[in-house]
Order: structure tokens, then C-alpha cells, then sequence
């Protein structure tokens, strides 16, 4: 089963009717599904969880199915856990799930073959939910492929399928997917269509603001002023670049958060941050929306060829297992040097961001 989507002449993809026939489309291979198990991106961030908490409560409520929510990797940044803390969200590890048990498949935030994807080997999913662009034959054996890059999130791709076909919608889903959607556009600043902003608009209304400012103020542990510290003291600026490596980190979703406070300094195209995390050295990519600027583009360069990589014009991340015995200093001086050599970045014009990495911090 296939569903095509047309785009509109304004460059937006969705419509009422396309979320409409996406609706049905789901519901229409899910009946009779009694087990669906919804697999969430790696290390999942608050659209995935917000997408797959959402398609939980529609398959539960509208074919009285019971799915399960996994997840690969680990929850780490404090936002994320709170997110699920206080909306209740229960997604369990996927080493505890046995795939052969269920009857549904549906991967969420994420594609097969991408490095966000961990699907048993051999394994294709019934249905896909996604809008990250499709890279190759990525969808290929895939019964229901709802995906499209014309959202800014897949939160809004779900959202918008409940406004559009008259479901009720319990405060905690809608406080998820609006949450979902400010992170993944940053409150409507990057990689938006006017699809996101009118179910953001919707959606709204209906959400629980108080527990949204709980979440963003979470509490974070002192280790995370020590990454910050170090993520600042070795960072370097190549010209319209800024970059740095943070070294062994308890969670990978520590290089996306410095690389988006990296790309803050002014003057900057890019970002770039690493990071290594149970022997894979992960890389966050930060790009200035402009013509002929793809950060998706640059981050599978990096992954280079053992490696995988991916995203959007604006944003992107890659990830390169490390070899039993490799250098850690040489694997990211490699992706450092494939990112500078991708994005056009003159290394040359190097200097520190604040001081030398070798001028001791004071304590």
C-alpha cells in the first residue's frame, strides 16, 4: 500500500484531505492488528516521543489495540525525561521487546537504513511516520510510507491527521505534540511550513502550558555544566564555522544541545560539535537556511563510509561506530576534517572561540 502526497503550489505538502486518506490509510492496515508495536527514532527526542505517544492513543482508542512504545538507545537530555515524567509517557527498551510478537510494525521519527533506525536485521516495518527526507531506497518493502519533508516535525504529520479527521484530543497528546513542535522548529523558527504552523495554532489552545514551562526548566546534573564548560573551551572558529569535540559524554543528545548553542554566535553558517558515547562517535550539524546550504547533505559526508548520516537543510547529525582499538582524537580529526572539506569551510582561518584548549580552566 502506497499513499501519494501532492505538494501545493506554495511548496507546503500537506492538506485536510491528504491527512484524511493518511488517516484512513493507517487505520485501514491496522484493524484487525491486536499487538502494534511503535519503534521511536534512537535516543529519541521530543517529536519521536510526542509522535509515537500520539499514534499510541489513536490506535488504542479508534481499533482498541494495546501497542507498545520502544525505544533504542537512551533518554538522556533532563527536558526529555521530564517530558515523559509529566505527561506519562511509558515507552519501554527495545532489547525487552521480541518483534515476532507483534503484528504491526510502525517506525516512528526515523527511516530504515538511517543511523536513527535500529530495526532487528532483515526486519521492514509495516508503516512509517516520518518527515525527514528519504534518502535512496530507504522505504523500500514498506506497506504504508506516511512520510514527507514538508513538515518541520512529526509531530505536526500527527497532529494534523487528528485535527483533520475529528478526533478528540486529551490535553496530555496535545501538550506532547505541540511540545514535539517547538523543539524540532525552535518555536517555529526553522524548518516550518505554514501545515506546522496552523496545527501548532490548533493545537494550542488544547495544551497544558503550565506543564511545558515544567518541562523546559527541568534540573540537570552538574556534569552538564561540565560538558558546556569543555564543549566552550575547545571550540574553534573556521571562518563561518564554529566547532568542537566534547569527548567521552553520558548521552549523545549533549552534541545537538551544544551545537545549537554554538550556532548562536553571530556570523556563523555552521556548527558543527562531537561527541563520543558508548563507542560511537556522534556529530550534531547547525546550517543557516540559505541557498545552496544542506546540512543533511554534509552530515552523510561525514558519516563517511562506515558511518550514517542524514537530516535537513538546517539541521543534521551522523554517527560513525568506532573499530575495536581506534583513536578516538583521529576518528573525530577525520570527521572534523570531512565536515570543514564538505561545507567549504577554509581551515586556515582557525582561531579559539574563548581560549587555547590547552590553557588549564580555572577553578
Amino acid at each position: 500500500m502506497s499513499l501519494e502526497v501532492t505538494p501545493r503550489p506554495d511548496g507546503a505538502v500537506a492538506t485536510a484531505s491528504n491527512a484524511e486518506r493518511r488517516f484512513r490509510a493507517l487505520i485501514e492496515l491496522a484493524r484487525g492488528r491486536r499487538r502494534p508495536l511503535i519503534l521511536l527514532q534512537h535516543n529519541p527526542d521530543p517529536d519521536a516521543l510526542a509522535s509515537g505517544f500520539a499514534l499510541k492513543h489513536l490506535l488504542k482508542r479508534v481499533l482498541r489495540s494495546e501497542p507498545v512504545v520502544a525505544f533504542t538507545g537512551t533518554v538522556g537530555r533532563a527536558e526529555n525525561r521530564a517530558m515523559m515524567r509529566y505527561l506519562k509517557i511509558q515507552i519501554v527498551p527495545a532489547f525487552k521487546v521480541n518483534f515476532r510478537h507483534h503484528d504491526l510494525v510502525v517506525v516512528v521519527d526515523t527511516q530504515p537504513g538511517a543511523g536513527t533506525c535500529r530495526l532487528p536485521e532483515g526486519m521492514v516495518p509495516d508503516v512509517v511516520v516520518d518527515h525527514h527526507p528519504v534518502v535512496g531506497d530507504r522505504l523500500a518493502g514498506v506497506r504504508l510510507p506516511l512520510v514527507d519533508e514538508g513538515y518541520g516535525a512529526t509531530s505536526s504529520l500527527v497532529g494534523e491527521m487528528f485535527l483533520a479527521n475529528g478526533l478528540a484530543i486529551p490535553d496530555r497528546v496535545a501538550t506532547a505534540l505541540v511540545y514535539g513542535i517547538q523543539t524540532d522548529t525552535q518555536d517555529l523558527a526553522r524548518n516550518v511550513s505554514p501545515v506546522d504552523e496552523e496545527v501548532f495554532a490548533r493545537l494550542y489552545p488544547l495544551a497544558d502550558l503550565r506543564l511545558i514551562g515544567r518541562i523546559q526548566r527541568a534540573r540537570v546534573p552538574q556534569s552538564y555544566f561540565r560538558v558546556m564548560e569543555r564543549g566552550l573551551r575547545h571550540a574553534s572558529v573556521h571562518g563561518h564555522a564554529v566547532t568542537t569535540h566534547l569527548g567521552e559524554i553520558e548521552h549523545s543528545d549533549l552534541v545537538a544541545e551544544v551545537a545549537d548553542l554554538l550556532f548562536r554566535l553571530e556570523g556563523m553558517t555552521w556548527s558543527f560539535v562531537t561527541g563520543v558515547h558508548a563507542r560511537v562517535l556522534y556529530a550534531s550539524i547547525r546550517a543557516l537556511e540559505q541557498e545552496g546550504i544542506d546540512a543533511g547533505v554534509v552530515a552523510r559526508a561525514v558519516a563517511g563510509p562506515r558511518g550514517s548520516g542524514g537530516g535537513h537543510e538546517a539541521l543534521a547529525a551522523a554517527q560513525i561506530p568506532l573499530l575495536a582499538g581506534e583513536d578516538v582524537t583521529a576518528a573525530q580529526e577525520a570527521a572534523l576534517g570531512r565536515f570543514l572539506e564538505a561545507a567549504h569551510v577554509k581551515k586556515t582561518l582557525t582561531k579559539p572561540l574563548t581560549v587555547p584548549p590547552d590553557v588549564p580552566a580555572e577553578h
